[in-house]
């Protein structure tokens, strides 16, 4: 609870997505914040989008209010181009209306905005300029100073040739009439505003996206649901797992190869990758190719998506996460997530898991889509099971010393706080 010294927060808090639909770990620690804070006395209203639960909230979440329209909605059985000339303006003037007559009925103290991809930047700006109420961000990739989604939409090319020629003639239209209005995120001012790792911080910095005072508020993990000691006996079979979205950018394609390499000389009973997750369609009939190509049919699971309550039991059936992400990561919960349940990381180290995982350390790390790198590393532990032991016992004190949800609600908390003692001064 807050005590005496911590006055109870009314707190709005703004989020694209919201359990129990989830593109990944971003979803569901918005969630898991919402609920611990919600713990520790606070008041909380969640307003979100429609997507994935058809504009109805799940029994039980009557603070949770699903009416807002995203901006496109790739989802949508009409094009991101006719929904940008009919109905784009509507849709931000309703995004608005939902906003103010949320915050006219909650009256909140502060509002928290968790991630506005896929939203106008006018929410920001209405937040920030709300009487009587803070405005706080805590980022882990888009920030409303960024330009939104439609105008990346018109500056990439279409991706079939057949759409081309339509629309180049509709862009000089849609970025001239974007270019007539006024730029919220020229506006927005973000004074309070957390980010989720260092990487991403001096990214942002650099390119003007965030302010310059913005902190870093690493994200956590509830130890109490994925906590077991460290196994220190050896085992005669590896079990390897990648646990998150199945995109090409998440390097699945890599761990596959590297079982393919392994398997010349290893055989099924001695490692094992599990997958679980979900992801694009294709992306999942090449990783299907690349299994009978090699084939490792008897070595790879594929397990497809798994809510988040049996993540602990699958993690607690491993020995080893690995991460072989190629792109940049902004702080991957995942990993923190399996140092607590005892398991030895592999990964790239890409964006912010340099900030936790040390070769050799916390972890071992191999070059990104190196498939013959990884599978050294894996080999290392299958021959070395001290070193495995080591760096999983490392990796976990580590995380439990400064990687709890706890202490990055602490955290969000007192940002939440400095933004409700800043309303007089902006």
């Amino acid at each position: 609870m807050s005590g005496k010294n911590s006055p109870v927060m009314r707190i709005l808090i703004i989020s694209n997505y919201y359990p129990p639909y989830e593109v990944g770990g971003y979803e569901q620690l918005c969630r898991d914040v919402a609920l611990r804070l919600m713990k520790r006395g606070h008041q909380i209203q969640i307003l979100t989008s429609q997507r994935g639960t058809a504009g109805q909230s799940p029994l039980g979440e009557s603070n949770v209010h699903r009416v807002l329209r995203l901006q496109p909605d790739y989802e949508s059985r009409q094009s991101a181009s006719a929904q940008f000339f009919l109905h784009r303006r509507r849709d931000e003037a309703h995004n608005v209306r939902c906003l103010q007559k949320l915050i006219g009925e909650f009256k909140p103290d502060v509002i928290f905005m968790w991630n506005l991809e896929y939203l106008p930047g006018a929410l920001a700006l209405t937040a920030e300029n709300t009487p009587g109420a803070g405005a706080a961000y805590w980022l882990a990739g888009y920030s409303p100073m960024e330009p939104e989604e439609f105008w990346k939409y018109w500056d990439r090319p279409a991706n079939r040739s057949v759409v081309k020629p339509f629309k180049r003639a509709l862009q000089k239209i849609a970025l001239g009439m974007m270019s007539d209005e006024k730029h919220t995120r020229h506006q927005v001012q973000m004074r309070h505003t957390g980010i989720v790792s260092d990487y991403m911080r001096q990214r942002g910095v650099a390119a003007g996206t965030i302010p310059s005072q913005t902190r870093v508020i690493y994200n956590g993990i509830e130890p109490e649901l994925f906590y077991r000691p460290v196994s220190l006996k050896a085992t005669d079979k590896l079990i390897l797992l990648q646990a998150g979205r199945i995109s090409a950018d998440k390097g699945v394609h890599t761990t596959i190869e590297a079982i393919g390499h392994l398997a010349a000389n290893y055989t099924a009973g001695q490692v094992h990758l599990n997958i679980a997750g979900s992801g694009p369609a294709d992306y999942q009939d090449h990783l299907r190719q690349l299994v009978d190509q090699y084939h490792i049919g008897d070595r790879v699971s594929l397990l497809g998506w798994l809510a988040r309550d049996k993540i602990p039991e699958l993690m607690a059936q491993s020995h080893v996460l690995v991460l072989p992400t190629t792109h940049q990561e902004p702080f991957a919960r995942v990993v923190l997530e399996a140092m607590a349940s005892g398991l030895t990381i592999i990964s790239t180290v890409t964006g912010g898991t340099g900030e936790i995982i040390q070769h050799g350390v916390t972890g071992l790390t191999f070059a990104v889509e190196d498939s013959r790198d990884l599978a050294r590393q894996i080999e290392q532990l299958m021959l070395n099971p001290a070193l495995r032991t080591q760096l999983a016992t490392c990796g976990q004190q580590l995380v439990l010393e400064k990687f709890s949800l706890d202490r990055m609600v602490e955290n969000v908390e007192q940002l939440l706080r400095e933004a409700c003692a800043d309303r007089g001064h902006r």
